[in-house]
């Protein structure tokens, strides 16, 4: 027994040895005084823009005489900064100076704590040679159809993210916690919102579309759709919610799979043991060539309400299954076609699209599925579900979340979408924490296992190269500057395999995870001339980076529990901004580890845009401007699509304009025409442009310009005391683009004294009521709802321009009938991240040249008057011009109807989904004798004035004219206010 002992210990000792940093027999431990100057190097070392939480330091050091080596090892403080070649050699160069004979003349090596040298932490990518090409792919490389591709692009990705597959998500969720017995949330209640929630509005508006207008296929864990309803059709229902139907031209009619193969769509609530995409059956035709006389499969939900829904298609993958299977979405803006690879990713949702479609059941809201194919094979057909819906999952005597599906964890998302039960309950139905983060790696290796990347796993065959999850960290600092931005990789799995199954090595995943902080912090430093902070990166053992068999990272974004984070945080130009950032940086390490550094970035959204008619009315003439990416050469625009939507329908699915910066487009009068427009270049697609509309009356008609100055995106209203920091969000909840649900709640501490609490006592800490509530923001397609109420008398044609191609356009005074200015929710806050002055100098002056030719105008908006009190010229302006006073905010009593024009109306005085809420609007009152108060809110204070000047009439609201919610009492307002404008005695 002794002697077995003896035996292992010297067993063990060897072991050890061979784990130890490498050296040789005349390797000499390191004198004091040698140790003492390193040390004070370490001590004096800064990194600019660098701050990581530990002191950087150097652990220990050897010597090795023989071979004139001084080997240091670093701390992982100091290891974890931004290394490229230019800092290491100045790194080794200064360090070297800084020793002492004969120790200032040997080579130095600094190591981290796995023996690597930090010229091993340059990622590739920053390389000028001598690349590890054990990191890149080399001949792993997916060249196949995409498994989802829009066919009806106006546009062609050639130098972007195209046939590349994405694996990403966003933090946490909603999940069962068995020793509580209750549902719960995995991160605290600060600054208004949680973890959970907060990335989501990240990764979903803004970071998903990035990535899929280059051209990207991007895979989830957890729902993407905001929608609430959800409408899944399938061939075994029993009690439909709506129509399957088929049809058969063919002599090879649908047949039936083999049973519970399938989806089935539970009737009840869910449990671990429902496995619903093995509890149905699925259909089968035989693919043909020619395209007459096809079968098709069709699927007609019965939508409870109008509005944007997900639309997800699923189908078997048999060996005989064909690439290319053809499906149509109908929806309100006609019809859209995209390709589904059918050999890969059956058994589970695959997303293809977010439409919008009207209520009700009919067939401009459906998805048809035929047999045609340019591959012999056969064509499958299983369920299609419209929209995310509810959580339905139950535990125990908890019941649901009572959630809608994408606040909830991975794990009842992957078990709703077909991932076999055992990668997504793990712990047997008793640890659903622990389950939620093992399913995300599971449900990527499964999805992907088969593939190009993955060979020598069991899965899917979706070629999936690349996993990000994006979170924001915990952490704060007392003198309330930047906490910054870290990132985790993980270069050793949990059997201490350095390389993935592919044959990849693990340290492509600490390249990516470096360039996405190194590459935030240059740009956000760079778009707001800040000091963002760059934390470090870990090489740590981390679920979501350790599982994926694919490069991996974790980017924890920012800090929500530190206020100054937040402050930018909650922004939408910032949010923007950052997952442009990550975008990039995916774009160009996903192409490196391919052998190619050339790629194209993504252009801007345009400026100046217009929308102008012409003189005979029967076209309208389209103007823009391409928006210069200070950060990008790459970024210009080669090409534009412009988008038309006609009376109620949708958008349509684009039309390529060429590399012009204008277009006259024939239009029919007596319609109503609405344009977007994006840019495009070889890298993808930009967002849209704001929605502008123009309408040429059937009859003799007056002449209206629209002119949308709202442009304002901004976070919630801060508390900045030298006693109380925060956000209030009854004094301005902000405005999102287009919509948000990032808010958990009211903050309810502003004790600047007790940052780093994450409870009740904590700064931030915030009540939980908003969760799950969707709040209206910025549509930016306000000139449609005011040109529909324009065009409702049919007495006006119209056109509309951007606030920037208002400001830089010149005006025909003599041609324009009246002006629409829209302020909206324009106002110049100590909160914005930029300005939005309701009329900054050059509107000022436009408009008072058009007023003082003689003109008419209607301007409606919030801060009219607030926005423009300390400024003499801005208030001068107000006060002169448009012959209005500010007499104080409207108050909260009976302020949410008004009284005028004949009737009385609602206006949206509180945050709702449907549409963006005046909150706290102005009271404005008659600055001139020939000025009166037309508008007044519910409590008599003055909410729009009048005026009939001898030169210009202006009439004046005090209030969005778009928050008046009936649309009919819109029209009629629209009519008395135009007929004032512009019928003068």
């Amino acid at each position: 027994m002794n002697l077995h002992r003896t035996s292992l210990l010297l067993l063990l000792s060897v072991c050890c040895s061979l784990l130890l940093p490498a050296q040789t027999k005349s390797a000499q431990p390191a004198n004091d005084a040698l140790l003492q100057h390193v040390r004070d190097f370490f001590a004096s070392y800064t990194a600019v823009g660098y701050k990581p939480f530990n002191t950087m330091k150097a652990d220990s050091l050897q010597t090795d005489e023989k071979r004139h080596e001084l080997r240091i090892f670093a701390n992982e403080a100091f290891c974890a900064q931004p290394f490229n070649p230019q800092n290491v050699q100045q790194i080794y160069n200064k360090l070297q100076r800084a020793l002492p004979a004969p120790f200032n003349t040997y080579r130095l090596v600094i190591c981290n704590a796995r023996n690597l040298p930090i010229e091993e932490l340059i990622p590739n990518l920053l390389r000028e040679k001598q690349n590890d090409r054990e990191r890149l792919w080399g001949k792993a490389n997916y060249t196949g159809e995409p498994w989802v591709k829009n066919t009806s692009l106006p546009y062609n990705v050639t130098q972007g993210l195209q046939n590349r597959h994405l694996f990403i998500w966003a933090s946490h969720g909603y999940y069962y916690a068995f020793a509580e017995g209750r549902w719960k949330w995995q991160r605290p209640p600060l600054f208004c919102t949680r973890e959970d929630l907060f990335t989501q509005s990240f990764v979903y508006p803004y970071l998903f579309p990035m990535l899929e207008k280059a051209g990207a296929v991007v895979g989830t864990p957890r729902e993407r759709d905001y929608q609430t309803q959800c409408v899944v059709i399938d061939n075994d229902d029993l009690h439909p919610q709506g129509q399957y139907a088929e049809s058969c031209q063919d002599n090879t009619p649908w047949q039936s799979s083999e049973p519970a193969t399938g989806f089935a769509r539970p009737e009840g609530l869910m449990y671990d043991s429902i496995l619903p995409f093995k509890s149905g059956s699925w259909r089968a035709t035989k693919a043909v060539q020619r395209r007459s006389r096809l079968n098709t499969a069709t699927w007609t939900p019965r939508l409870p309400q109008s509005g944007r829904y997900a639309v997800y298609v699923s189908y078997a993958s048999r060996p005989n299954s064909i690439p290319d299977a053809h499906y149509t979405v109908y929806h309100k803006g006609g019809r859209t076609n995209i390709q589904v690879n059918q050999q890969m990713g059956g058994g589970t949702w695959v997303y293809i699209g977010t439409y919008e479609f009207e209520a009700g059941e009919h067939a401009s809201a459906r998805v048809v599925l035929n047999n045609s194919s340019n591959h012999r094979g056969i064509v499958t057909a299983d369920a299609v579900r419209f929209g995310g819906g509810m959580g339905q999952h139950a535990r125990h005597q908890a019941g649901t979340s009572g959630l809608p599906r994408y606040l909830e964890a991975a794990r009842y998302q992957a078990l709703w979408s077909g991932i076999p039960d055992t990668l997504a309950n793990t712990t047997e139905g008793q640890n659903d924490y622990a389950d939620d983060l093992r399913t995300r790696g599971n449900m990527l290796n499964y999805l992907g296992g088969g593939s190009v990347y993955l060979p020598h796993t069991e899965g899917q065959r979706v070629p999936f190269e690349l996993s990000l999850a994006l979170h924001s960290d915990a952490g704060f600092r007392p003198d309330r500057s930047v906490y910054g931005s870290l990132s985790i990789s993980t270069t050793q799995d949990a059997e201490g395999n350095t390389f993935y199954k592919g044959g990849l090595s693990r340290k492509a995943s600490s390249d990516f995870a470096s360039l996405l902080i190194n590459d935030l912090t240059r740009d956000l430093n760079s778009q707001f001339g800040m000091n963002w902070i760059r934390r470090e990166h870990w090489d740590r053992n981390y679920a979501e980076t350790r599982m994926p068999e694919v490069p991996s990272a974790i980017l924890e974004m920012l800090s929500h529990q530190n206020y100054t984070d937040m402050k930018y945080g909650h922004d939408p130009l910032f949010k923007f901004a950052l997952a442009r950032s990550v975008y990039k940086t995916v774009l160009r390490f996903v192409n490196f580890e391919h052998g190619t550094r050339q790629c194209t970035v993504q252009p801007l959204p345009v400026r100046q845009f217009s929308a102008q008619l012409s003189v005979d009315g029967n076209h309208v003439i389209l103007s823009w401007q391409p928006t210069p990416d200070s950060l990008e050469s790459t970024a210009n625009p080669t090409g534009y699509v412009l988008y038309t939507q006609c009376g109620d329908e949708g958008f349509d699915n684009g039309t390529p304009l060429g590399n012009v910066t204008q277009y006259t487009l024939p239009i029919a009068r007596g319609k109503l025409y609405g344009f977007k427009l994006t840019a495009v270049n070889a890298g993808g697609e930009s967002f849209p442009s704001e929605t502008l509309a123009a309408y040429s009356a059937p009859g003799k008609s007056k002449r209206v310009l629209i002119v949308n100055g709202f442009t304002r995106l901004s976070g919630p209203a801060w508390v900045e005391t030298p006693d109380s920091l925060g956000f209030d969000l009854e004094r301005d909840m902000g405005v999102a683009y287009g919509s948000t649900t990032a808010f958990a709640g009211r903050q309810l501490n502003f004790n600047a004294a007790q940052a780093g609490g994450e409870k009740e006592l904590g700064l931030g800490h915030s009540s939980d009521e908003l969760i799950g509530k969707s709040f209206a923001g910025n549509t930016f397609d306000y000139p449609l709802s005011h040109g529909r109420a324009l065009a409702s008398s049919g007495n006006y044609s119209f056109g509309s321009v951007s606030l920037s191609a208002f400001c830089h356009q010149e005006l025909t005074p003599r041609s324009l009938d009246a002006i629409d200015y829209i302020c909206g929710m324009q106002a110049d806050r100590p909160y914005n991240l930029r300005p939005f002055k309701t009329f900054d100098h050059e509107v000022r002056r436009k408009l008072t040249d058009y007023l003082e030719e003689g003109g008419a105008l209607l301007v409606s908006g919030c801060y009219i008057g607030s926005d423009n009190l300390h400024n003499k010229a801005e208030r001068k302006f107000v006060n002169d011009m448009l012959k209005v006073e500010y007499c104080g905010e409207a108050s909260n009593d009976s302020t949410d109807y008004v009284n005028g024009l004949n009737t009385q109306f609602n206006i949206y005085r509180y945050a709702n989904p449907v549409h963006y809420a005046a909150q706290r609007p102005d009271a404005l009152q008659p600055a001139s004798r020939q000025a009166f108060c037309a508008l007044a809110y519910g409590n008599g204070q003055s909410a729009g004035v009048a005026y009939a000047g001898r030169k210009y009439r202006v009439f004046t609201m005090g209030f969005p004219f778009e928050c008046i919610c009936d649309t009919q009492v819109q029209h009629q307002a629209m009519t008395a206010i135009m007929r004032f404008l512009t019928e003068k005695d």
